[in-house]
């Protein structure tokens, strides 16, 4: 069955990735053993929270509105395909698995790394959302999110060009 979205959708689908995101930076917290690479971490964990409440929000006052649920509101198939994609191979996995994750990567460059594309997958998918979105709210809160999770990789490159 082809998944059709809508503002909603993609707003549910982003606290989902917020969420994932989350976790994925405690755990990460956790494992880091210098205090630039906890701080970092958790600051962007902060973040995370800060922008799921923000979709959480966002999602609660469109939801309100019927009009999101009318069909010619849905975004067109081909968009809904390809955000199906994004959200499907989005790199954070599931938070009950975060740990395990975080131990598969066992170097601070590996978690970095995942942590660099995850980020640049969730650009592209608010990128995406933006686009299509109807709701002047959410195509404003898109784009808001969407540079700060491209702050977020400039944060972490310059962490990962310090290894080096």
């Amino acid at each position: 069955m082809e998944i059709l979205f809508n503002d909603l959708e993609g707003l549910r689908i982003a606290v989902d990735i917020e969420t994932r995101g989350q976790e994925f930076y405690r755990q990460a917290s956790s494992y880091a053993e210098k205090a630039e690479y906890k701080n970092l971490f958790l600051m962007l964990m902060n973040e995370e929270i800060q922008h799921k409440e923000t979709f959480m929000n966002l999602y609660n006052k469109i939801k309100d509105q019927k009009e999101a649920f009318a069909d010619d509101y849905l975004f067109d198939s081909e968009v809904s395909r390809y955000l199906t994609v994004l959200a499907e191979s989005h790199v954070f996995s599931e938070p009950d698995k975060a740990a395990r994750k975080i131990a598969e990567l066992n170097t601070i460059g590996a978690i970095l790394e995942v942590a660099i594309q995850a980020e640049k997958d969730s650009i592209l998918f608010y990128d995406e959302l933006a686009r299509n979105a109807k709701f002047e709210e959410a195509i404003k809160i898109f784009n808001l999110l969407k540079q700060e999770e491209q702050g977020h990789v400039v944060k972490l490159r310059k962490i990962m060009d310090g290894l080096a």
